[in-house]
């Protein structure tokens, strides 16, 4: 935890927080559970949320600063939850006076002036509990339950592999300024009848070879029951859940109308190599790519349903 970060928290006066593209739960609930903490640790700065809009943030009534070219000159820039340089969303995060990176995904490239990464934490969320726990914050309820929103949501309620006992440790810090756990839990896994609509569409069109399991989506198959693209390429965790399925992917059409965007799940086995031979990234488990052809989708079936059978062969 560099001590560095605290030290440019106070020292600015103005403080800009920036996060991914298509941001998920992780994403919106570091980037605006941060900047509420310091609002309210320090109630005499500036503190902004970047980015475009996203349906997830409209849904939380989360709302976002157009900026000015001066305010990003001033500012302290952190970024949050993004892997690469590309995937931050609001690229004016380059104008800031001095930038920050806060991230959990295994480090490809460094594009910050301070940075601390760790890929062994479950979520950003939780790299941001225990930083503000080992600084003895006191939070507001609301930067608590979107810090704990976050950090469930990326660790799929504490299983996923990368689950440790800090996981636990930031959530019972978390515990202890009111968060709502019910409350959490629904905003990140009730849907509403649209979803449900489209979540068995998904399952309905999935495809089984070996112990990989997919589905290959359209925008007539989403554009009908939900409002966007970053809508329908989130339902990749309706295909888990199957006892003998160790990987898992879910293939949606772009807004283009062209290429296609991959999610990609596994229990246990790390896909990494697959989703980075396509310019892809992510973590051991859970990886995306971008700008897909029809036939590079059937290249990376066959290469996850061959990685799904050699590896729990070599376990046998």
């Amino acid at each position: 935890m560099n001590p560095k970060i605290l030290d440019s928290i106070q020292k600015y006066d103005s403080i800009i927080i920036f996060r991914h593209i298509l941001p998920d739960m992780d994403a919106l609930g570091s980037q605006y559970g941060l900047a509420s903490w310091i609002r309210s640790a320090y109630p005499q700065k500036k503190v902004y949320c970047a980015g475009e809009g996203s349906p997830l943030q409209k849904k939380l009534g989360l709302s976002l600063e157009t900026l000015s070219e001066d305010i990003y000159l001033k500012s302290l820039g952190i970024v949050l939850d993004a892997s690469t340089a590309n995937r931050v969303d609001d690229q004016n995060y380059t104008r800031c006076a001095s930038t920050i990176r806060i991230d959990h995904h295994v480090q490809t490239e460094s594009f910050c002036s301070v940075e601390w990464i760790d890929p062994k934490a479950s979520a950003t969320c939780e790299m941001l509990a225990l930083w503000l726990k080992d600084n003895q914050a006191m939070l507001p309820a609301d930067a608590a339950n979107l810090l704990y929103a976050g950090l469930v949501a990326d660790n799929v309620r504490f299983t996923t592999k990368s689950v440790s006992a800090n996981s636990f440790y930031a959530a019972a810090y978390l515990m202890n300024f009111g968060i709502d756990v019910i409350a959490c839990d629904q905003m990140n896994y009730s849907s509403t009848w649209n979803d449900y609509q489209y979540e068995t569409l998904v399952r309905t069109k999935a495809s089984r070879k070996n112990h990989f399991l997919y589905a290959v989506m359209e925008q007539d198959d989403y554009l009908p029951v939900l409002s966007s693209f970053a809508s329908a390429k989130e339902k990749v965790y309706v295909l888990s859940g199957v006892e003998d399925i160790q990987i898992w992917a879910l293939f949606t059409r772009m807004e283009d109308g062209v290429h296609y965007s991959a999610s990609l799940r596994s229990k246990t086995i790390d896909i990494r190599a697959v989703a980075q031979k396509y310019h892809g990234g992510g973590h051991a488990c859970a990886c995306g790519i971008k700008n897909l052809t029809r036939d590079q989708i059937k290249e990376i079936v066959e290469l996850l349903a061959n990685l799904s059978e050699s590896v729990l062969s070599i376990s046998v």
